[in-house]
């Protein structure tokens, strides 16, 4: 997977090809383009979702030239998530312009340290982990602070779970920590879940369920998740993932 994200880059974008031969980090920060917040995942729906969407304009060209951040985001992120954040589901680059600071740098954190992406089963989670291995805690804070600045989009809806389903589940057990509006809770350290791809969403819960992530002994927070995606079946998730995606992006 790896190598064919390279072949990838560099065939579509000569500039990134020199790049790549003369900086082994930067070789390893554009697998960041693979999986900011974990991108996409194995999972049939997952998979089915990206393949289904509409085509999706890619522009690797950064929003906000002038962000202390902005040079490494384009060099490391904007490949696949593109430079306004908004993702591309055809790389599995999820959008991250709801995400906010402290969640990036935690995940990031997480991915470089070994607390996320070490399941031998959690393929694009290992690619993440790759790539973050070179990061120092001042890149870590500068990307983090780069997509928390973002404007926030909207994302597609690609899968057809049942709203009405859906919205009931969150307001009645999401909401809780994630917030009735999806925007999340940095209190309760609950991301958002507005503004994040439906198959993304259910791609991450799969991987929760599956124990790929949140068993670590050090991701107290994925540990929640953990142990709560057994009791929620795949059509609820579906139906969850697919309000999640009707929700305002701001307040």
């Amino acid at each position: 997977m790896r190598d064919l994200a390279m072949t990838f880059l560099a065939k579509n974008n000569p500039r990134e090809k020199a790049l790549l031969g003369s900086a082994p980090r930067l070789m390893a920060g554009l697998m960041l383009a693979v999986m900011l917040v974990g991108c996409g995942g194995d999972t049939p729906s997952a998979a089915g979702a990206g393949a289904a969407s509409a085509q999706h304009v890619v522009t690797v060209e950064t929003v906000n030239t002038g962000h202390p951040g902005a040079t490494l985001y384009g060099a490391q992120c904007s490949q696949c998530h593109n430079g306004n954040g908004s993702g591309n589901p055809q790389l599995k680059a999820p959008s991250l312009t709801t995400l906010d600071a402290w969640y990036v740098s935690r995940q990031l954190t997480h991915f470089r340290d070994g607390v996320r992406g070490a399941h031998e089963d959690d393929t694009q989670g290992k690619l993440m982990a790759a790539a973050s291995a070179n990061l120092s805690d001042e890149d870590i804070g500068l990307l983090a602070d780069y997509v928390a600045d973002l404007p926030p989009l909207s994302v597609e809806t690609t899968l057809a779970g049942d709203l009405k389903q859906g919205k009931d589940y969150h307001l009645n057990l999401c909401a809780a920590c994630h917030g009735s509006n999806g925007l999340g809770n940095e209190a309760l350290s609950a991301p958002a879940v507005a503004g994040v791809n439906d198959w993304y969403l259910v791609a991450q819960y799969e991987h929760f369920r599956a124990g790929r992530r949140g068993t670590h002994p050090d991701d107290q927070w994925g540990a929640q998740m953990h142990r709560l995606a057994p009791s929620i079946p795949e059509d609820v998730v579906i139906s969850i993932a697919s309000y999640h995606a009707t929700l305002p992006v701001s307040d």
